[in-house]
């Protein structure tokens, strides 16, 4: 990821984190306690976490995805206030080859 990815993921995450919550179904700036967001992500959605990096000394990001496509990306602080930073379908696994072009 470049310093400019970086900074802008980060800074979306902050938009993000101190958004107030909202209540609809799971949509961009959703936010609540860490474990509430992913039960509610398993419960609605089936999705299971896939896949966790770390987006600043504070910040986690964690992707989680339903047999049936569906994917959600939570971005969560250290003090566990989790957000919903993007959500999808038609989730696909690829691999690729260090060094091989995409």
């Amino acid at each position: 990821m470049t310093g400019r990815t970086a900074a802008l993921v980060a800074a979306a995450a902050f938009f993000l984190l101190f958004a107030p919550p909202v209540t609809a179904a799971p949509t961009l700036g959703q936010c609540g306690p860490h474990g509430s967001m992913i039960t509610m992500l398993a419960m609605r959605y089936l999705e299971a976490p896939k896949a966790i990096g770390t987006v600043s000394r504070n910040h986690f990001m964690e992707v989680y995805v339903s047999a049936g496509g569906s994917w959600t990306i939570l971005v969560t602080s250290a003090e566990g206030y989790a957000c919903i930073l993007a959500s999808g379908g038609d989730w696909e696994d690829v691999s690729f080859e260090p060094g091989a072009k995409s």
